[in-house]
């Protein structure tokens, strides 16, 4: 069932009449009937059984932890509950991907299987993990009914594309009363509009830009390979972004308050940055239950210290970026069943920032030496383009088709081909979807979205400047924006780009 759909809303606004005037004690239990009836209307209704060993493994372990006291058996317990569902998503997302690697290396022939993963299974498995570790740590009481824990795994806007929730996030949230409250539902609606203008009008458009620049590798060379880029990473920010704000709003109104995944990442300075502010709650998670775990080891800071003695401070360093190299290796990975997205999305921003981090003895020197200020708004200005081009390059292997397409087109942006051709190749795709009009509507909207993550980035609400105008000026522009978002929607069926995971 597609988000953007009229399906979807409609069973959405039903949904939600009869969880209004459900008791508290049901409406947890009408959540889960909707997650279940979401599910199996979105794939096959066997890949549920993946998920109910996912669950059942976890909440198997956690009711052990409180039936011993032995830390041993508990962290055994731990790594069996990770072992299951780490293993689950490895064999059913990734075989594919180590038998193509098998054939290709050793020149063998294994077929590939074609086993169909469960819906949002990258996601929820994460989430899992990190509710069987909290539990461990003592940070959350474990969930005493599994059906409860099992509507926290597949609590349906989640299985969309994240964000990537906590149990201490959502957890109580789930299960607690949430009555009819006008303000809130209007402020989630809202944020359904606005996700849905970015979707349907920005990224479905720029897609059609996008897809004829990396189908057409040979024609657009040169310059216009970091052109496409960076619009095809234009359009995945809409994408994205947008299905979080159809997300966000849908479990408002429920009365859920879902973790941010954005937060203005175009503007910022350093790509390192760039991945706090893009993709929140993945990152968080690699950082506490990856990254943390593996410098907290008593092995890790044993040769810490021995780095330290052996190269000074500077070779003190290196564990740390062997951790980094895991974390990064892990973000491609994630993204993907393919060895472009473990260099696209993991190699490649994992170099591009330990380079900074080794180099920048060197940048500063530069900067004193051309009396260059951190607070001056033109080397602010210098650094946001500058990370805005580098992410935009390794997004590059995330939309090509393959990893060999990805290193044809770098190597065609050494090569100059013209102007005219490209060009006319643009404007006939820009008439097939709308022409000027459309092009017009498109930068509204992204200079509407750059003031909001502006103020977003320097701690303002843009919400407060639609909420503060009188009703007939609010409700006249929910109804332009909804015109708009019927009006002016790509023809045929898409999908988020992050709903393959």
């Amino acid at each position: 069932m597609e988000i953007t759909s009229v399906y979807y809303f409609i069973f959405v606004g039903v949904s939600l009449f009869i969880y209004w005037l459900l008791p508290r004690k049901a409406q947890w239990i009408l959540l889960l009937a909707d997650s279940l009836l979401f599910y199996f209307v979105s794939i096959s209704a066997y890949t549920f059984i993946y998920v109910v060993i996912s669950v059942l493994s976890v909440y198997g372990v956690t009711m052990f932890f409180s039936r011993t006291d032995s830390k041993k058996r508990k962290k055994i317990a731990l790594l069996c509950a990770i072992v299951v569902n780490a293993g689950l998503l490895v064999l059913l997302k990734y075989t594919n991907m180590f038998i193509g690697t098998a054939n290709l290396w050793f020149g063998i022939n294994v077929h590939k299987v074609g086993w169909l993963a469960p819906l949002a299974i990258s996601y929820y498995t994460l989430q899992l993990i990190a509710y069987v570790v909290d539990c461990y740590g003592g940070l959350i009481e474990p969930e005493k009914n599994p059906l409860k824990l099992l509507l926290f795994t597949c609590f349906f806007p989640l299985l969309i594309s994240g964000p990537i929730c906590r149990y201490s996030q959502i957890g109580g949230q789930l299960f607690e009363e949430h009555r009819f409250d006008y303000d809130r539902v209007v402020s989630g609606m809202r944020r359904v509009l606005w996700g849905l203008a970015k979707k349907i009008v920005v990224a479905d458009h720029l897609a059609l830009i996008a897809n004829c620049m990396f189908d057409n590798p040979d024609t657009y060379s040169g310059i216009w390979v970091l052109i496409a880029a960076m619009v095809f990473i234009v359009e995945l920010y809409f994408d994205f972004s947008g299905c979080m704000d159809i997300v966000i709003g849908v479990s408002k109104c429920f009365g859920i308050i879902l973790p941010e995944n954005f937060n203005a990442p175009f503007l910022s300075r350093s790509v390192q940055e760039f991945w706090q502010r893009w993709h929140m709650t993945l990152g968080n998670w690699l950082k506490d239950y990856v990254m943390y775990p593996i410098s907290r080891t008593g092995a890790f800071r044993k040769w810490s210290r021995k780095c330290k003695k052996k190269w000074g401070r500077g070779g003190q360093k290196i564990p740390y970026y062997v951790a980094m190299f895991v974390v990064w290796t892990l973000m491609g990975i994630w993204h993907g069943s393919s060895w472009k997205y473990m260099i696209g999305e993991g190699w490649y921003f994992f170099l591009v920032i330990v380079s900074g981090q080794i180099l920048e003895p060197v940048f500063k020197k530069w900067k004193t030496s051309l009396h260059i200020k951190d607070e001056s708004g033109l080397w602010h200005a210098f650094q946001v383009v500058r990370t805005f081009v580098l992410a935009a390059i390794g997004n590059i292997a995330f939309r090509a088709d393959s990893l060999s397409q990805t290193f044809y087109m770098m190597r065609r942006a050494f090569v100059w081909t013209g102007i005219k051709e490209p060009l006319l190749g643009l404007k006939e795709n820009i008439f097939e979807f709308g022409g000027k009009d459309v092009l017009a509507l498109i930068g509204v909207l992204v200079i509407l979205q750059i003031f909001s993550d502006v103020r977003l980035y320097y701690g303002k609400s843009t919400q407060d400047i639609i909420t503060k105008r009188p009703i007939a000026i609010r409700w006249g522009i929910y109804l332009v924006t909804l015109f708009i978002v019927m009006f002016y929607s790509v023809a045929g069926e898409t999908t988020f780009v992050y709903f393959q995971f």
